[in-house]
């Protein structure tokens, strides 16, 4: 083997169900199809399988909440990781997103990992459309929300008697942290935000080139080492035809 190719290191390959499946195929088949990659995958080698958080389009209609899939995924495979691509956390209660991925988590027997966005398209936000215009703090306020809650910390809430009580959620996932994500493309201070936090990145080739890519990344790792996290895992997406 050459010495080049044999000394390089490869990149892990998962797998991202994002399409709307073939014309004509109703939601049941493309949850079929969904399956079959995955024993495939599972047996196959390669390191995760990621569903997308889509609401009101046909592209990624099938997948209106990750942790209901991930949960019949993590329960059909065995070795695979079981990743969130992405959690728009801005719409939702992070005690809510705590509970539901940590009993991922114990299916899955903690081979749980969450990718978390902020939220871009308004059609989403029908949901809940007065947090769109803040939706960039509520992020950071509701990711810090579920970190506490995942490690068993308590976060405080106001009850129906009016007064603050300590909240916990249950069930306790099976890892004490979770490897988190955040999804960014273009928007180099999120890369910054990631890299200073400790974050993992999950990007695209959407509103940036190869060439910017590469100067994102090597940004991101830079600013990784200067804050002393080790480095970090980027992944890309990519449309691929198989």
């Amino acid at each position: 083997m050459n010495k080049a190719i044999e000394n390089k290191v490869m990149p892990d390959v998962g797998i991202i169900f994002f399409s709307e499946g073939a014309s004509g195929d109703t939601a049941a088949e493309a949850y079929n199809v969904l399956f079959d990659v995955a024993e495939l995958a599972d047996k196959g080698g390669f390191s995760s399988l990621w569903t997308p958080e889509r609401h009101f389009q046909k592209i990624g209609g099938p997948y209106p909440n990750p942790s209901i899939l991930a949960a019949a995924l993590a329960k059909t495979t065995s070795n695979i990781g079981i990743r969130a691509g992405s959690v728009n956390l801005s719409l939702h209660d992070p005690i809510r997103v705590a509970e539901e991925w940590s009993v991922v988590d114990n299916l899955s027997g903690g081979r749980v990992g969450m990718a978390f966005a902020a939220g871009w398209h308004p059609g989403d936000f029908i949901l809940n459309p007065d947090v769109y215009e803040d939706r960039r703090n509520l992020f950071n306020e509701k990711l810090e929300q579920v970190k506490k809650l995942w490690s068993g910390q308590t976060i405080e809430r106001r009850g129906v008697n009016g007064t603050n009580e300590d909240v916990s959620t249950y069930p306790r996932p099976v890892q004490s942290d979770i490897n988190i994500w955040l999804t960014v493309t273009q928007n180099i201070e999120a890369w910054e935000y990631a890299a200073k936090n400790g974050y993992n990145i999950l990007t695209a080739l959407i509103s940036q080139d190869r060439a910017t890519l590469t100067k994102n990344i090597a940004h991101y790792q830079r600013l990784r080492s200067e804050h002393g996290h080790a480095q970090g895992v980027v992944t890309l997406m990519l449309h691929t035809y198989v």
